[in-house]
C-alpha cells in the first residue's frame, strides 16, 4: 500500500511533524507523569512527609483514579465546545498542577501531594480523546493514518521510560521538585504551540448544540472516586475505623444513584443498553481485571528492585527498559493475529502474561541476576497490555452497534485506569495484613504479588467464558466501512447523530 497524500489542512512537511508530535505528545507526558514519581518513589516519599509504607500507593492511585474517571465526560466537553480548545486547556491544566505538585517540597505534607496529584491527572483526561479527535479529524482513512496513530500509540511504553529516567536523574543529583516543574514548563510550551499548529477548520466544534449529561457526569465521578477512595485508604487508616467502611457503603449508594440517573436522561452518559450487547460485560470485567494486576506489577516491581535489592532509581529505569523494546516487538507480532484468532483466545493470552509477570516477580529470590526472573518477566508483561487493549477493542468492534462504540471506547479507557488504582488498594490492603502479622517486607510484597496473580488469573477465566463473541464482523463493522469509504470530507467522516465525533475517533484510533 502506498503512502497517500498529506492532508491539506497540514501545509507542508514539518508542519505535519510538529502537528502530530505536539498531539503525540499528550500520550507521553500522561505515562511520563507515572514514571517520573513510581521510580524515585522512595527519594520523594521522606521529603514530602510519607512515614508510613502504606501510604505509597497513593501517590500513584490518586492520578490514575482521576485520568480513569473523568475521561468519561472530557471527549463529549470537546465535542461541545472544540477539541483544540480542550487540548490547550488540557496542557495549561497538567502544566499548572504539575507546578503545584512540585511545590510540595516546601509543604511537607503528603496529602497535599496526593490531591495535586489527582488534579495533575485531570490534565490528561482533556488532552487523551482530544488529542485523538484532531488526529483522526486531519487524516482520512488510510496508511498514513494508521502510521500516525502508531506514533501516538507507542509514546505510551516510551512516556514512562522517559519520565523515570528523567525523574530519577532530578531526585539522585539534583532535586526532585524539578522533574514535576520541567514537566509544568514543557505542558505551557505545548499548549503555546497546539495555538499555533492546528489548523483553524479544526478548531470549530464538531457538536455545538449537543448536551452533556453533567448530574450523571458529577454523581458518577464521586461514586468511583470514593469506592477507590476506601480501597486506598483502608490500608493507612484501619478497615476498622467506621468512615472508611462508611465511604465505602456511600460510595456503593451513589454509583446505584447514577445507574438510576442514567435510566431516565435522555442523552446519558452511559446508556444502560450498552450492557446488554453479548461479550461487553465480560470483556470490561476482564480487562479490569487484567490492568488492575498490571498496577499491582509496575508498582512492586520498582519496590523490590529499590527496598530488597537496593536497587538506585536511575538503574531501575535501564532495568525496566525492556518494557518498551519488548512492548515494540509484542505490537509488531499481535498486529499479525486479530484477524486470525478469536477475541477471546487474545485476551486469554494477556491475561496469562500479566499474571506470568506478577508470578515471576512474586518468586523471585532477594538474591538474584537481574538477567533472569526481572528481565523475564519484563519481556513477558509487554505482551500482556499490547494483546489486551486491541482486542478488547476488536470485540468492541465486531460486537457493539454503531451508536455505541464509542461510549463503549471511553468506558474501556476508564475501566483500565480506575482498574490500576483498585488494584492498588487491594494488593496494599494484603501487604498491610500480612505485616500485621509479622512478616517481612519481602513478605509483604510477595503476598501483594499474589493478589495480583489471583486477579489476573481470574481475568482468564472471565476471558473465556464471558468474552466469547464471533470472529465475523456484523453490521456494526458494515456500518463503519459505509462512514469510512464515503466521499465526504475527513473530517465528518465519522460523525453520527447518535454519537459524538470524539468517541467515534477515539474507536479508530484503539483499531489502529
Amino acid at each position: 500500500m502506498s503512502l497517500d497524500k498529506r492532508p491539506s489542512c497540514l501545509y507542508n512537511l514539518p508542519h505535519e511533524i510538529l502537528y502530530v508530535s505536539v498531539l503525540s505528545c499528550a500520550q507521553l507526558l500522561t505515562q511520563a507523569a507515572l514514571g517520573n514519581v513510581l521510580v524515585p518513589l522512595n527519594i520523594i516519599a521522606p521529603a514530602i512527609g510519607i512515614t508510613n509504607p502504606d501510604e505509597l500507593p497513593w501517590t500513584l492511585a490518586a492520578y490514575s483514579l482521576t485520568v480513569g474517571v473523568f475521561i468519561m465526560i472530557t471527549g463529549r466537553l470537546g465535542d461541545i465546545f472544540g477539541h483544540k480548545l480542550f487540548v490547550i486547556l488540557g496542557y495549561l491544566m497538567f502544566s499548572i498542577f504539575s507546578l503545584l505538585t512540585g511545590m510540595a517540597a516546601y509543604m511537607n505534607n503528603s496529602i497535599y501531594f496526593h490531591v495535586m496529584r489527582a488534579f495533575q491527572g485531570i490534565g490528561p483526561t482533556m488532552l487523551l480523546p482530544n488529542a485523538v479527535a484532531l488526529l483522526a479529524r486531519a487524516y482520512p482513512v488510510g496508511l498514513r493514518k494508521s502510521i500516525v496513530f502508531s506514533i501516538f500509540g507507542a509514546t505510551a511504553p516510551s512516556g514512562f521510560i522517559l519520565g523515570a529516567l528523567f525523574g530519577s536523574i532530578f531526585a539522585q543529583f539534583i532535586w526532585w521538585p524539578w522533574a514535576q516543574w520541567a514537566l509544568a514548563i514543557f505542558c505551557y510550551i505545548l499548549a503555546i504551540l497546539t495555538y499555533i499548529v492546528v489548523p483553524t477548520e479544526l478548531s470549530l466544534a464538531v457538536h455545538p448544540t449537543g448536551k452533556a449529561d453533567i448530574l450523571g457526569a458529577i454523581i458518577g465521578v464521586l461514586g468511583l472516586i470514593l469506592f477507590i477512595y476506601c480501597w486506598n485508604q483502608g490500608p493507612i487508616a484501619g478497615w476498622e475505623k467506621p468512615y472508611v467502611y462508611g465511604v465505602l457503603i456511600a460510595s456503593i449508594l451513589i454509583i446505584a444513584l447514577f445507574v438510576f440517573i442514567e435510566m431516565k436522561t435522555k442523552e446519558p452518559i452511559m446508556p444502560l443498553s450498552i450492557w446488554s450487547v453479548a461479550g461487553f460485560p465480560g470483556v470490561l470485567g476482564c480487562m479490569s481485571l487484567g490492568w488492575s494486576s498490571f498496577g499491582i506489577f509496575i508498582y512492586y516491581i520498582v519496590q523490590f528492585l529499590e527496598i530488597v535489592r537496593n536497587v538506585s532509581p536511575l538503574l531501575t529505569t535501564a532495568m525496566l527498559t525492556p518494557l518498551v523494546i519488548f512492548g515494540i516487538i509484542a505490537t509488531i507480532i499481535v498486529s499479525q493475529l486479530y484477524d486470525r484468532v478469536p477475541a477471546h483466545y487474545l485476551l486469554t493470552a494477556s491475561m496469562i502474561f500479566f499474571c506470568l509477570g506478577n508470578t515471576l516477580i512474586a518468586t523471585a529470590p532477594a538474591n538474584q541476576t537481574y538477567w533472569t526472573q526481572v528481565f523475564i518477566a519484563t519481556i513477558l508483561t509487554p505482551f500482556g497490555m499490547d494483546i489486551s487493549f486491541p482486542a478488547a477493542s476488536l470485540v468492541i468492534s465486531n460486537r457493539m452497534p454503531m451508536h455505541q462504540q464509542g461510549v463503549a471506547a471511553s468506558m474501556l479507557n476508564t475501566a483500565i485506569n480506575w482498574s490500576i488504582a483498585l488494584g492498588l488498594g487491594i494488593a496494599g490492603t494484603i501487604e498491610d495484613q500480612v505485616l500485621k502479622r509479622g512478616k517481612t517486607t519481602l513478605e509483604g510484597y510477595r503476598y501483594a504479588l499474589y493478589g495480583g496473580i489471583g486477579l489476573s488469573g481470574l481475568g482468564v477465566i472471565v476471558a473465556l467464558l464471558f468474552c466469547r463473541v464471533p470472529k465475523t464482523a456484523n453490521s456494526s463493522d458494515n456500518e463503519q466501512t459505509q462512514v469510512d469509504s464515503s466521499s465526504i470530507a475527513p473530517s465528518d467522516a465519522v460523525i453520527n447523530t447518535d454519537i459524538t465525533e470524539s468517541e467515534g475517533l477515539e474507536e479508530e484510533y484503539l483499531k489502529t
